[in-house]
């Protein structure tokens, strides 16, 4: 199975993501992020479960993403590592 690493930028947007959600519903917050969670589980197991961005965007890229409610999640695969 692949290593999960999570940049650090990421980890600050998952604090402000909980924050926001916490303002209009604290109980939903951990909820929303628990989900989120849940689905960098999901691309650990089946790691091309995401769609591939370049079929998105004007640009040719690496990276592969998966939506979560309101939320894409972005990431690429490199080795053993997403």
């Amino acid at each position: 199975m692949a290593v999960l690493r999570i940049n650090p930028l990421v980890a600050t947007d998952l604090l402000d993501i909980k924050n926001y959600v916490a303002e209009d519903n604290p109980e939903m917050a951990p909820v929303v992020i628990t989900g989120i969670y849940e689905q960098f589980e999901s691309i650990l197991k089946f790691p091309f479960i995401g769609a591939n961005l370049s079929r998105r965007v004007s640009f040719k890229t690496d990276l592969r993403y998966l939506i979560y409610q309101h939320y894409a999640i972005l990431y690429k695969i490199v080795g053993d590592y997403v």
